[in-house]
């Protein structure tokens, strides 16, 4: 690592020096192998950018262009949910002259395929001012229920769809703690880069194995011109003709030693092409011979129909042709250090049709791993009514609609319509119309499908008074449902004791204030049961 990316304080040397040495140890005498394990800094010049969902509300783009954000990551979707101002953020973006890019915040609960094909329907092939699409991994609490082989089945599984939907490598926002508790460090995904979270130092302290980064989200506060509210803030590692350069294609790297500059790699899947060309890849054909033009041959894939070379840059001609289909071919150009998708679909010898372009799918085998109670905003359980999902992890959602929320302090609240800055209550219980409950996450956050109509929601917590909200669910659709919890007081006005949560209402307008609480914090409250716009730590 080059000395001028390498910064500590002399203190801090000084103090490495004396935990050496009390270990018996000579202290290294360069100095900068050491420090390249505790802050990575930018290489050089960086790039100023913001990443943003719907929490941002609707945003004048022409105003953050003016600003002198260079570049913008947009929120396609939360697990099964799709993000409303997706499309906007997307066009307007490139229509102010920002460089793009796109992030789905993965659940490892949910259906792997789905999450993969929102993100591959929304974003399409990938061109010139695109940048990678981004894996939002975080909240190791969805992580437990599974093995660590599994995690890194799911993620790969996704990325391995979404790359061939979009054509670029994915790229994995990832925090230092999270990757250390939920995938033990592993180097399975060192070849794809780094987005790293961390507020605070300047050059952030990153997770083996990767030893560089790509991009670091410095602050979650952050105040931009055009957003009403706070918003993401990220620098880019390079200035902006390295910028232009990864939204025009080239590979970005891992980071890590795993991204090999003088090769790239040629994949795709064999599949049936049943007149939709490569927008329905789901029948695959295994055993299918795939042939390049430099004399190269694989067969597909047992199960996924996949094949795969590296090879060195250049076009190449595939051919794949299996018993009672016709050949087809596909000539495909491999890139220094890239991916190139070039799936080929066959038809059947009395069939007409052929492949008819960009590779959109990739693996469509089911998400293997059940809802065991991992997600922080699903139904963890529930007596009656609990949606805990089917033996193959998919949600019954027939006829059902979804709620969800924060459970915040409500003492933390300082503008009913922002609760970016409001405390979150992690772990809350929260009982859903009398018939089941479900726990807030670490962040506040829950979610759950019920049946249609006025759904009543109640909280508790400990140190908390219990607290609740009611809220309309219609059928197909999502209803956001914040919940305001006031801290514990000992006795009721009238000195009852309110521990028992029989003896409390719950809804916007039976919400019983606690002794000695102010007007004006039970107003905020009101106000903020009747406002479904709030922005959620992302």
């Amino acid at each position: 690592m080059n000395e001028n990316r390498m910064r500590t304080t002399v203190g801090s040397m000084l103090v490495l020096m004396g935990i050496l040495a009390a270990c018996g140890q000579e202290p290294a005498r360069d100095f900068r192998q050491v420090l390249q394990e505790v802050r990575v800094c930018a290489s050089g010049a960086t790039v100023d950018g913001i990443d943003v969902s719907y929490w941002q509300g609707t945003i004048d783009w022409d105003a953050v262009a003016s600003a002198g954000i260079k570049f913008a990551i947009i929120r396609t979707g939360d697990g099964w949910f799709e993000d409303p101002q997706f499309e906007r953020n997307w066009s307007e973006a490139r229509r102010v002259g920002l460089y793009r890019g796109a992030y789905h915040f993965f659940r490892p609960n949910k259906d792997v395929d789905e999450q993969a094909d929102i993100m591959v329907r929304k974003l399409g092939r990938l061109g010139p001012g695109d940048l990678p699409p981004v894996i939002d991994l975080e909240n190791e609490s969805l992580y437990e229920p599974y093995t660590l082989s599994q995690n890194i089945d799911k993620v790969r599984r996704f990325m391995d769809r979404v790359e061939a939907g979009t054509g670029r490598r994915v790229m994995i926002y990832a925090g230092k703690y999270f990757w250390q508790d939920a995938f033990n460090s592993t180097d399975a995904f060192l070849d794809h880069p780094l987005w790293i979270p961390q507020y605070g130092p300047t050059c952030p302290d990153i997770p083996a194995p990767w030893t560089d980064w790509l991009f670091f989200q410095t602050f979650s506060q952050g105040r931009v011109s055009g957003i009403s509210g706070n918003v993401d803030l990220d620098i880019f590692n390079g200035d902006l003709g390295d910028l232009e350069a990864l939204a025009n294609g080239s590979a970005p790297g891992g980071g890590g030693g795993g991204n090999t500059q003088d090769s790239g790699t040629l994949q795709g899947v064999v599949f049936e092409d049943v007149g939709a060309g490569t927008s329905d890849m789901s029948h695959r054909l295994p055993g299918a011979s795939v042939e390049l033009s430099d004399g190269s041959s694989t067969v597909a894939g047992a199960g996924d129909a996949a094949w795969s070379f590296e090879l060195a840059p250049g076009t190449y001609t595939v051919t794949a042709s299996l018993a009672g289909y016709g050949s087809a071919s596909r000539t495909c150009t491999v890139y220094a250090g890239q991916e190139t998708w070039c799936s080929v679909g066959l038809t059947g010898e009395s069939s007409s049709g052929g492949d008819t372009g960009g590779d959109t799918g990739g693996d469509t085998g089911g998400d293997t791993g059940g809802d065991t109670g991992g997600d922080t905003g699903g139904d963890t359980g529930g007596d009656t009514g609990g949606d805990t999902g089917g033996d193959d992890g998919t949600v019954d959602t027939e006829g059902k609609g979804m709620i969800y929320g924060l459970v915040v302090n409500a003492t933390s609240v300082t503008d009913p319509n922002d609760l970016s800055d409001a405390e979150p209550v992690p772990g809350a219980t929260i009982l859903v119309d009398g018939r089941f409950t479900i726990t807030a996450g670490d962040d506040g956050y829950f979610e759950t499908w019920v049946e249609p109509g006025d759904v009543a929601l109640l909280a508790s917590a400990e140190g908390f008074e219990d607290s609740g909200n009611d809220c309309v669910v219609v059928e197909g659709g999502a209803v956001e449902c914040n919940i305001f919890l006031p801290l514990e007081t000992d006795t009721q006005q009238d000195g009852s004791d309110q521990s028992d949560v029989s003896d409390l209402y719950h809804g916007c307008s039976s919400v019983t204030p606690a002794a000695g609480s102010s007007g004006m914090l039970w107003l905020l409250l009101a106000l903020g049961l009747l406002t479904s716009r709030r922005r959620r730590q992302q």
